[in-house]
């Protein structure tokens, strides 16, 4: 049961990876003035990044663990071939990425019982405002074309996507909702597991924060994605003062 999850949750980073990373305070800074180094950047992007006490309760870090992504790095696992994510990541003046992956610690129980299983998270910083809203105007077309999507998602066999109602949070606001059924790769056994999923992701200023959170057993997700978001938001106005 667990490894399945864990394929599940894996497939929701590709798929964010893409969409986003692969991505208010801070709005006004120009793009000279913005530090490019990978040490500060690391560091912004952990001030960002949430923490397990930020997730619900009985979530855990799942391997390979929390990564920092560089654009050539982004680019590997992108369907759309990796020169095109370059030439993506180039234009919008992405500078470094962030990705994590959390997973219940209880999925059997979650799967029995419903309720959300998987939590993964990405973050992206660019030099300007202006190549963030580049960004998350491009996946905001991925988010509403289900075949897009499902061709960016490793192992679905079936999705189906809609605008979900959301507060605007941050000077932007993307939020779908994704329902279907995924078939995690590399396994010894086949095993399809029908999925809920929330998407929501928000820009401020030169950082943009996507989330998915990814219930089974029947269940969606709930205020958790709200609550996260949130969490991500009121760290990104801080970070970049």
């Amino acid at each position: 049961m667990k490894t399945w999850l864990i394929a599940l949750a894996l497939a929701f980073v590709v798929a964010l990876t893409v969409v986003g990373v692969g991505c208010g305070g801070g709005g006004d800074e120009e793009g000279s003035d913005v530090p490019t180094d990978r040490p500060t950047l690391e560091a912004t992007l952990r001030s960002i990044a949430p923490t397990l006490e930020d997730l619900p309760s009985g979530f855990a870090l799942q391997d390979p663990g929390e990564a920092f992504t560089d654009n050539e790095e982004a680019a590997e696992t992108d369907p759309e071939g990796k020169q095109a994510a370059l030439d993506r990541y180039n234009e919008w003046e992405r500078l470094l990425g962030y990705r994590a992956s959390y997973m219940t610690n209880d999925p059997i129980g979650t799967f029995m019982k419903g309720g959300t299983a998987t939590v993964t998270v990405t973050l992206s910083l660019f030099r300007t405002a202006e190549g963030a809203a580049d960004a998350i105007e491009w996946g905001r077309g991925i988010a509403s074309d289900a075949s897009r999507a499902m061709a960016m998602t490793p192992g679905a066999i079936s999705m189906e996507t809609e605008p979900m109602s959301f507060p605007t949070i941050g000077d932007e606001t993307l939020a779908a909702r994704f329902t279907g059924k995924i078939r995690p790769q590399n396994m010894a056994v086949q095993v399809d597991v029908d999925f809920i999923a929330h998407m929501v992701a928000i820009r401020r200023g030169r950082a943009v924060a996507y989330i998915v959170v990814g219930a089974i057993g029947g269940a969606t997700p709930g205020q958790e994605v709200e609550d996260i978001i949130r969490v991500l938001d009121t760290r990104m106005v801080q970070a970049l003062q």
